[in-house]
């Protein structure tokens, strides 16, 4: 709500809709969807609500539905999605992925090139907060943000404090990393335009890059640049993925296809690399457009 009353206040021609999500997890959740409707109709701008309902209660459950109706959404209107992720959801991002043994590309985080505009990534959640009492923006807080039942919420509310107050700095020392891995994907996608030829079919489906039977890729090298590649058709590659697709692509053999995880392949070709996934709409790559939100 927040992200919608500045955007709204700062260039309101430039906002082709407004998307909320009902993720079915009780009427809070229905109230929320039913608020931002009316917030949206009241000032004239289109509004889209999706729901479901039925699925796991699980955080991934509920992220796959609600990117799923705001990809299609970004579709329908040919525009950028906005979300009003704070710089506290990313340095919340950035610890889950270190838990979760993620390399550099999953480090970046929010702040890794997407079609996704965040404009509110390099403001904190009380900012946000303050903002919303200054302005009487109207807001509700969902029951299920204070479940500890979801990782998010223990990293919020109990395992980031107690790794600020055990290391003062800590959150600012993920903040950090994740914008030193954002810059590094950058300089990889730099290089991957540089030293290889990558062409994206129209419906995102597929990636081809060009290969020099004669000189195969270095194992290292491969690793390196393949899931900047894969990333660009929507496919995230994890490290077995990414280790199996290197060793696929030293070979000068021709002919060999490889299956990868979710419905992904590979194919060599004579002059090239074809990867594949499954389905066509996936959100996909750009840069990330942001903008601070300061009072006064």
């Amino acid at each position: 709500m927040v992200m919608a009353t500045y955007l709204h206040a700062l260039a309101p021609e430039r906002i082709a809709a407004v998307a909320t999500f009902d993720h079915g997890t009780g009427s809070s959740a229905t109230a929320a969807a039913r608020a931002v409707g009316v917030w949206a109709a009241t000032r004239g701008l289109q509004v889209r609500v999706g729901a479901t309902r039925g699925l796991p209660a699980s955080e991934a459950s509920w992220r796959a539905a609600r990117w799923d109706f705001l990809s299609r959404m970004g579709d329908e209107f040919g525009a950028p999605v906005a979300t009003a992720h704070t710089e506290d959801d990313q340095a919340e991002t950035v610890f889950i992925r270190l838990l979760r043994g993620s390399g550099v590309r999953g480090l970046a985080g929010l702040l890794a090139p997407s079609r996704v505009v965040r404009p509110l990534v390099t403001v904190s959640r009380a900012e946000v907060h303050d903002f919303a009492r200054l302005h009487d923006v109207p807001f509700t807080e969902d029951p299920s943000n204070s479940d500890l039942r979801y990782l998010r919420n223990r990293v919020r509310r109990q395992l980031l404090p107690a790794a600020e107050r055990h290391v003062p700095g800590f959150r600012l020392w993920l903040l950090e990393l994740g914008r030193a891995a954002a810059e590094w994907r950058c300089d990889v996608r730099t290089a991957v335009d540089q030293f290889w030829t990558v062409a994206v079919s129209p419906d995102r489906s597929s990636v081809r890059v060009n290969r020099d039977r004669r000189r195969p890729p270095s194992r290292e090298q491969a690793a390196l640049f393949w899931p900047d590649v894969a990333g660009r058709i929507g496919v995230a590659l994890d490290r077995r993925g990414t280790d199996r697709l290197a060793s696929f692509s030293t070979t000068s053999v021709t002919g060999q296809s490889m299956p990868l995880s979710g419905g992904v392949s590979v194919i060599t070709e004579r002059e090239c690399w074809t990867l594949r996934r499954a389905e066509a709409d996936v959100v996909g790559e750009a840069p990330a457009n942001r903008l601070a939100l300061r009072r006064g």
